[in-house]
């Protein structure tokens, strides 16, 4: 069989939960999110760059700052979303793989809540189109990029197949209350100089995102050997992802801590580059 194979509606179509078929981005194979993730890496690494060569960075200003409060906004109105879905936390113990054939109301409304939080990691992406336009090359690090990257893909597949796997459901929870402590932060480091003195806690936004993947690393530890019924290779591509960021936010935070001198100048190195 072709590796390509894995590219085509057929194999997802026969792989895939029939409840998201009618979804865009999900009706046939992973091709035009891969277009659009492919546009994304071109434009930051070769388009963008080439384009800004001759000009001034933007400033952007007011545009981040209307930015971030919408992604406040919404990463807590997706936070609510969550908890509802998962049953403020009974559902994550629930390893048991979902029925596909489970039409109700209840499951088809937590299905598209996943979809459409989905849906924002796209809208993230404009974090690095950001930098790119503020020529702040340099935050477009191996770490942003992998996040970014790999979240709609791997996202993709997730939504694809088991939209509903608690482990993806817990990963939700996390990743929108540390948005809406991140977001808030860069809303208000947005007003200027004189509230830089009440953002004392910046330099803790990293650790918080650290704590997320150690929550995430423990819980599937302890509860993928008792999921039943899902297919391996999918428990095992979701249950890769804790490590490998714990090691890369790691890394990233102790070679910054240990490069960034004085502590001020880090801290904005760090909160800048984690965005």
């Amino acid at each position: 069989m072709s590796s390509l194979y894995v590219l085509t509606d057929q194999f997802w179509n026969r792989e895939g939960d029939p409840r998201v078929r009618d979804f865009m981005l999900f009706t046939g194979g992973p091709t035009p999110m891969l277009l659009v993730m492919l546009a994304y890496l071109l434009i930051v690494k070769l388009i963008g760059p080439a384009v800004m060569n001759y000009r001034r960075p933007y400033e952007l200003r007011n545009v981040m700052l209307v930015y971030n409060i919408l992604m406040v906004a919404v990463n807590a109105y997706f936070l609510y979303e969550f908890m509802i879905v998962i049953n403020f936390g009974t559902r994550l113990l629930e390893l048991n793989a979902p029925d596909h054939n489970d039409w109700s109301p209840y499951t088809l409304s937590s299905i598209r809540v996943v979809y459409l939080y989905y849906l924002t990691k796209f809208v993230d992406l404009l974090d690095t189109i950001f930098f790119v336009m503020r020529k702040k090359y340099s935050q477009i690090t191996v770490l942003h990029l992998y996040h970014h990257f790999s979240v709609p893909v791997l996202g993709w597949i997730v939504m694809k197949v088991e939209p509903l796997v608690p482990a993806i459901l817990l990963f939700c929870i996390l990743n929108t209350t540390v948005h809406v402590i991140m977001y808030s932060y860069y809303a208000l480091a947005a007003f200027g100089p004189n509230i830089q003195k009440y953002l004392w806690w910046k330099r803790y936004i990293t650790q918080i995102q650290l704590i997320q993947f150690v929550i995430l690393l423990v819980y599937c530890s302890l509860t993928l050997p008792f999921y039943r019924g899902y297919r391996p290779v999918y428990l095992w591509l979701g249950g890769s992802q804790p490590p490998i960021f714990l090691v890369l936010f790691l890394n990233f935070y102790f070679r910054s801590y240990n490069k960034c001198r004085p502590v001020k100048a880090c801290d904005k190195h760090m909160t800048d580059i984690t965005k």
